[in-house]
């Protein structure tokens, strides 16, 4: 279904991804650009989230490491992660995931809030806008986990990242 039909019907469109062996997505119209193989300059003391930089035609993007960042653990070593280049509050980023499955028109009327699990930042609750059934499945076991990509950095981690790319 293109976009402005999608759009046109009020559905939302998302690109799904894997990261340790769960669905998430985030808004379509927040892509750029996926990246399959790109040479990641690592940065002295940077935090474990944010690994390092890429050059992607003459702009240098801080990549984040959303395994350390929602606290998953390591990838397995035969898995080969796929960097997608997003806009979060009109700055270029790259978020490494485990692999990118498609993209999915929701309903946002499928849409239901995360659950309150106790404190927020103990759990990563911030980060998310919403949890859906996967359209197709027969289960109400899977389940898709809709980032918030604006909240994924404070705005010191944003102001940071500004400083070490300038």
């Amino acid at each position: 279904m293109a976009t402005t039909e999608a759009s046109s019907q009020g559905l939302q469109q998302v690109l799904c991804f894997a990261l340790a062996g769960e669905a998430y997505a985030l808004p379509i119209i927040k892509v750029r650009e996926i990246q399959a193989q790109a040479t990641l300059t690592r940065i002295p003391k940077a935090p474990p989230y944010m690994p390092g930089v890429i050059n992607l035609r003459g702009a240098i993007v801080p990549i984040l490491e959303l395994r350390h960042r929602f606290s998953l653990g390591e990838a397995p070593e035969d898995t080969r992660p796929v960097i997608v280049i997003v806009e979060v509050q009109g700055r270029t980023l790259g978020i490494r995931v485990d692999s990118v499955s498609d993209v999915l028109d929701l309903d946002p009327a499928a849409i239901r809030p995360a659950p309150e699990l106790g404190t927020q930042g103990a759990l990563g609750r911030e980060f998310i806008a919403g949890l859906a059934n996967l359209p197709g499945s027969t289960g109400s076991d899977t389940m898709l986990i809709l980032l918030d990509l604006d909240r994924l950095l404070s705005d010191g981690e944003l102001m940071a990242l500004d400083s070490a790319v300038s």
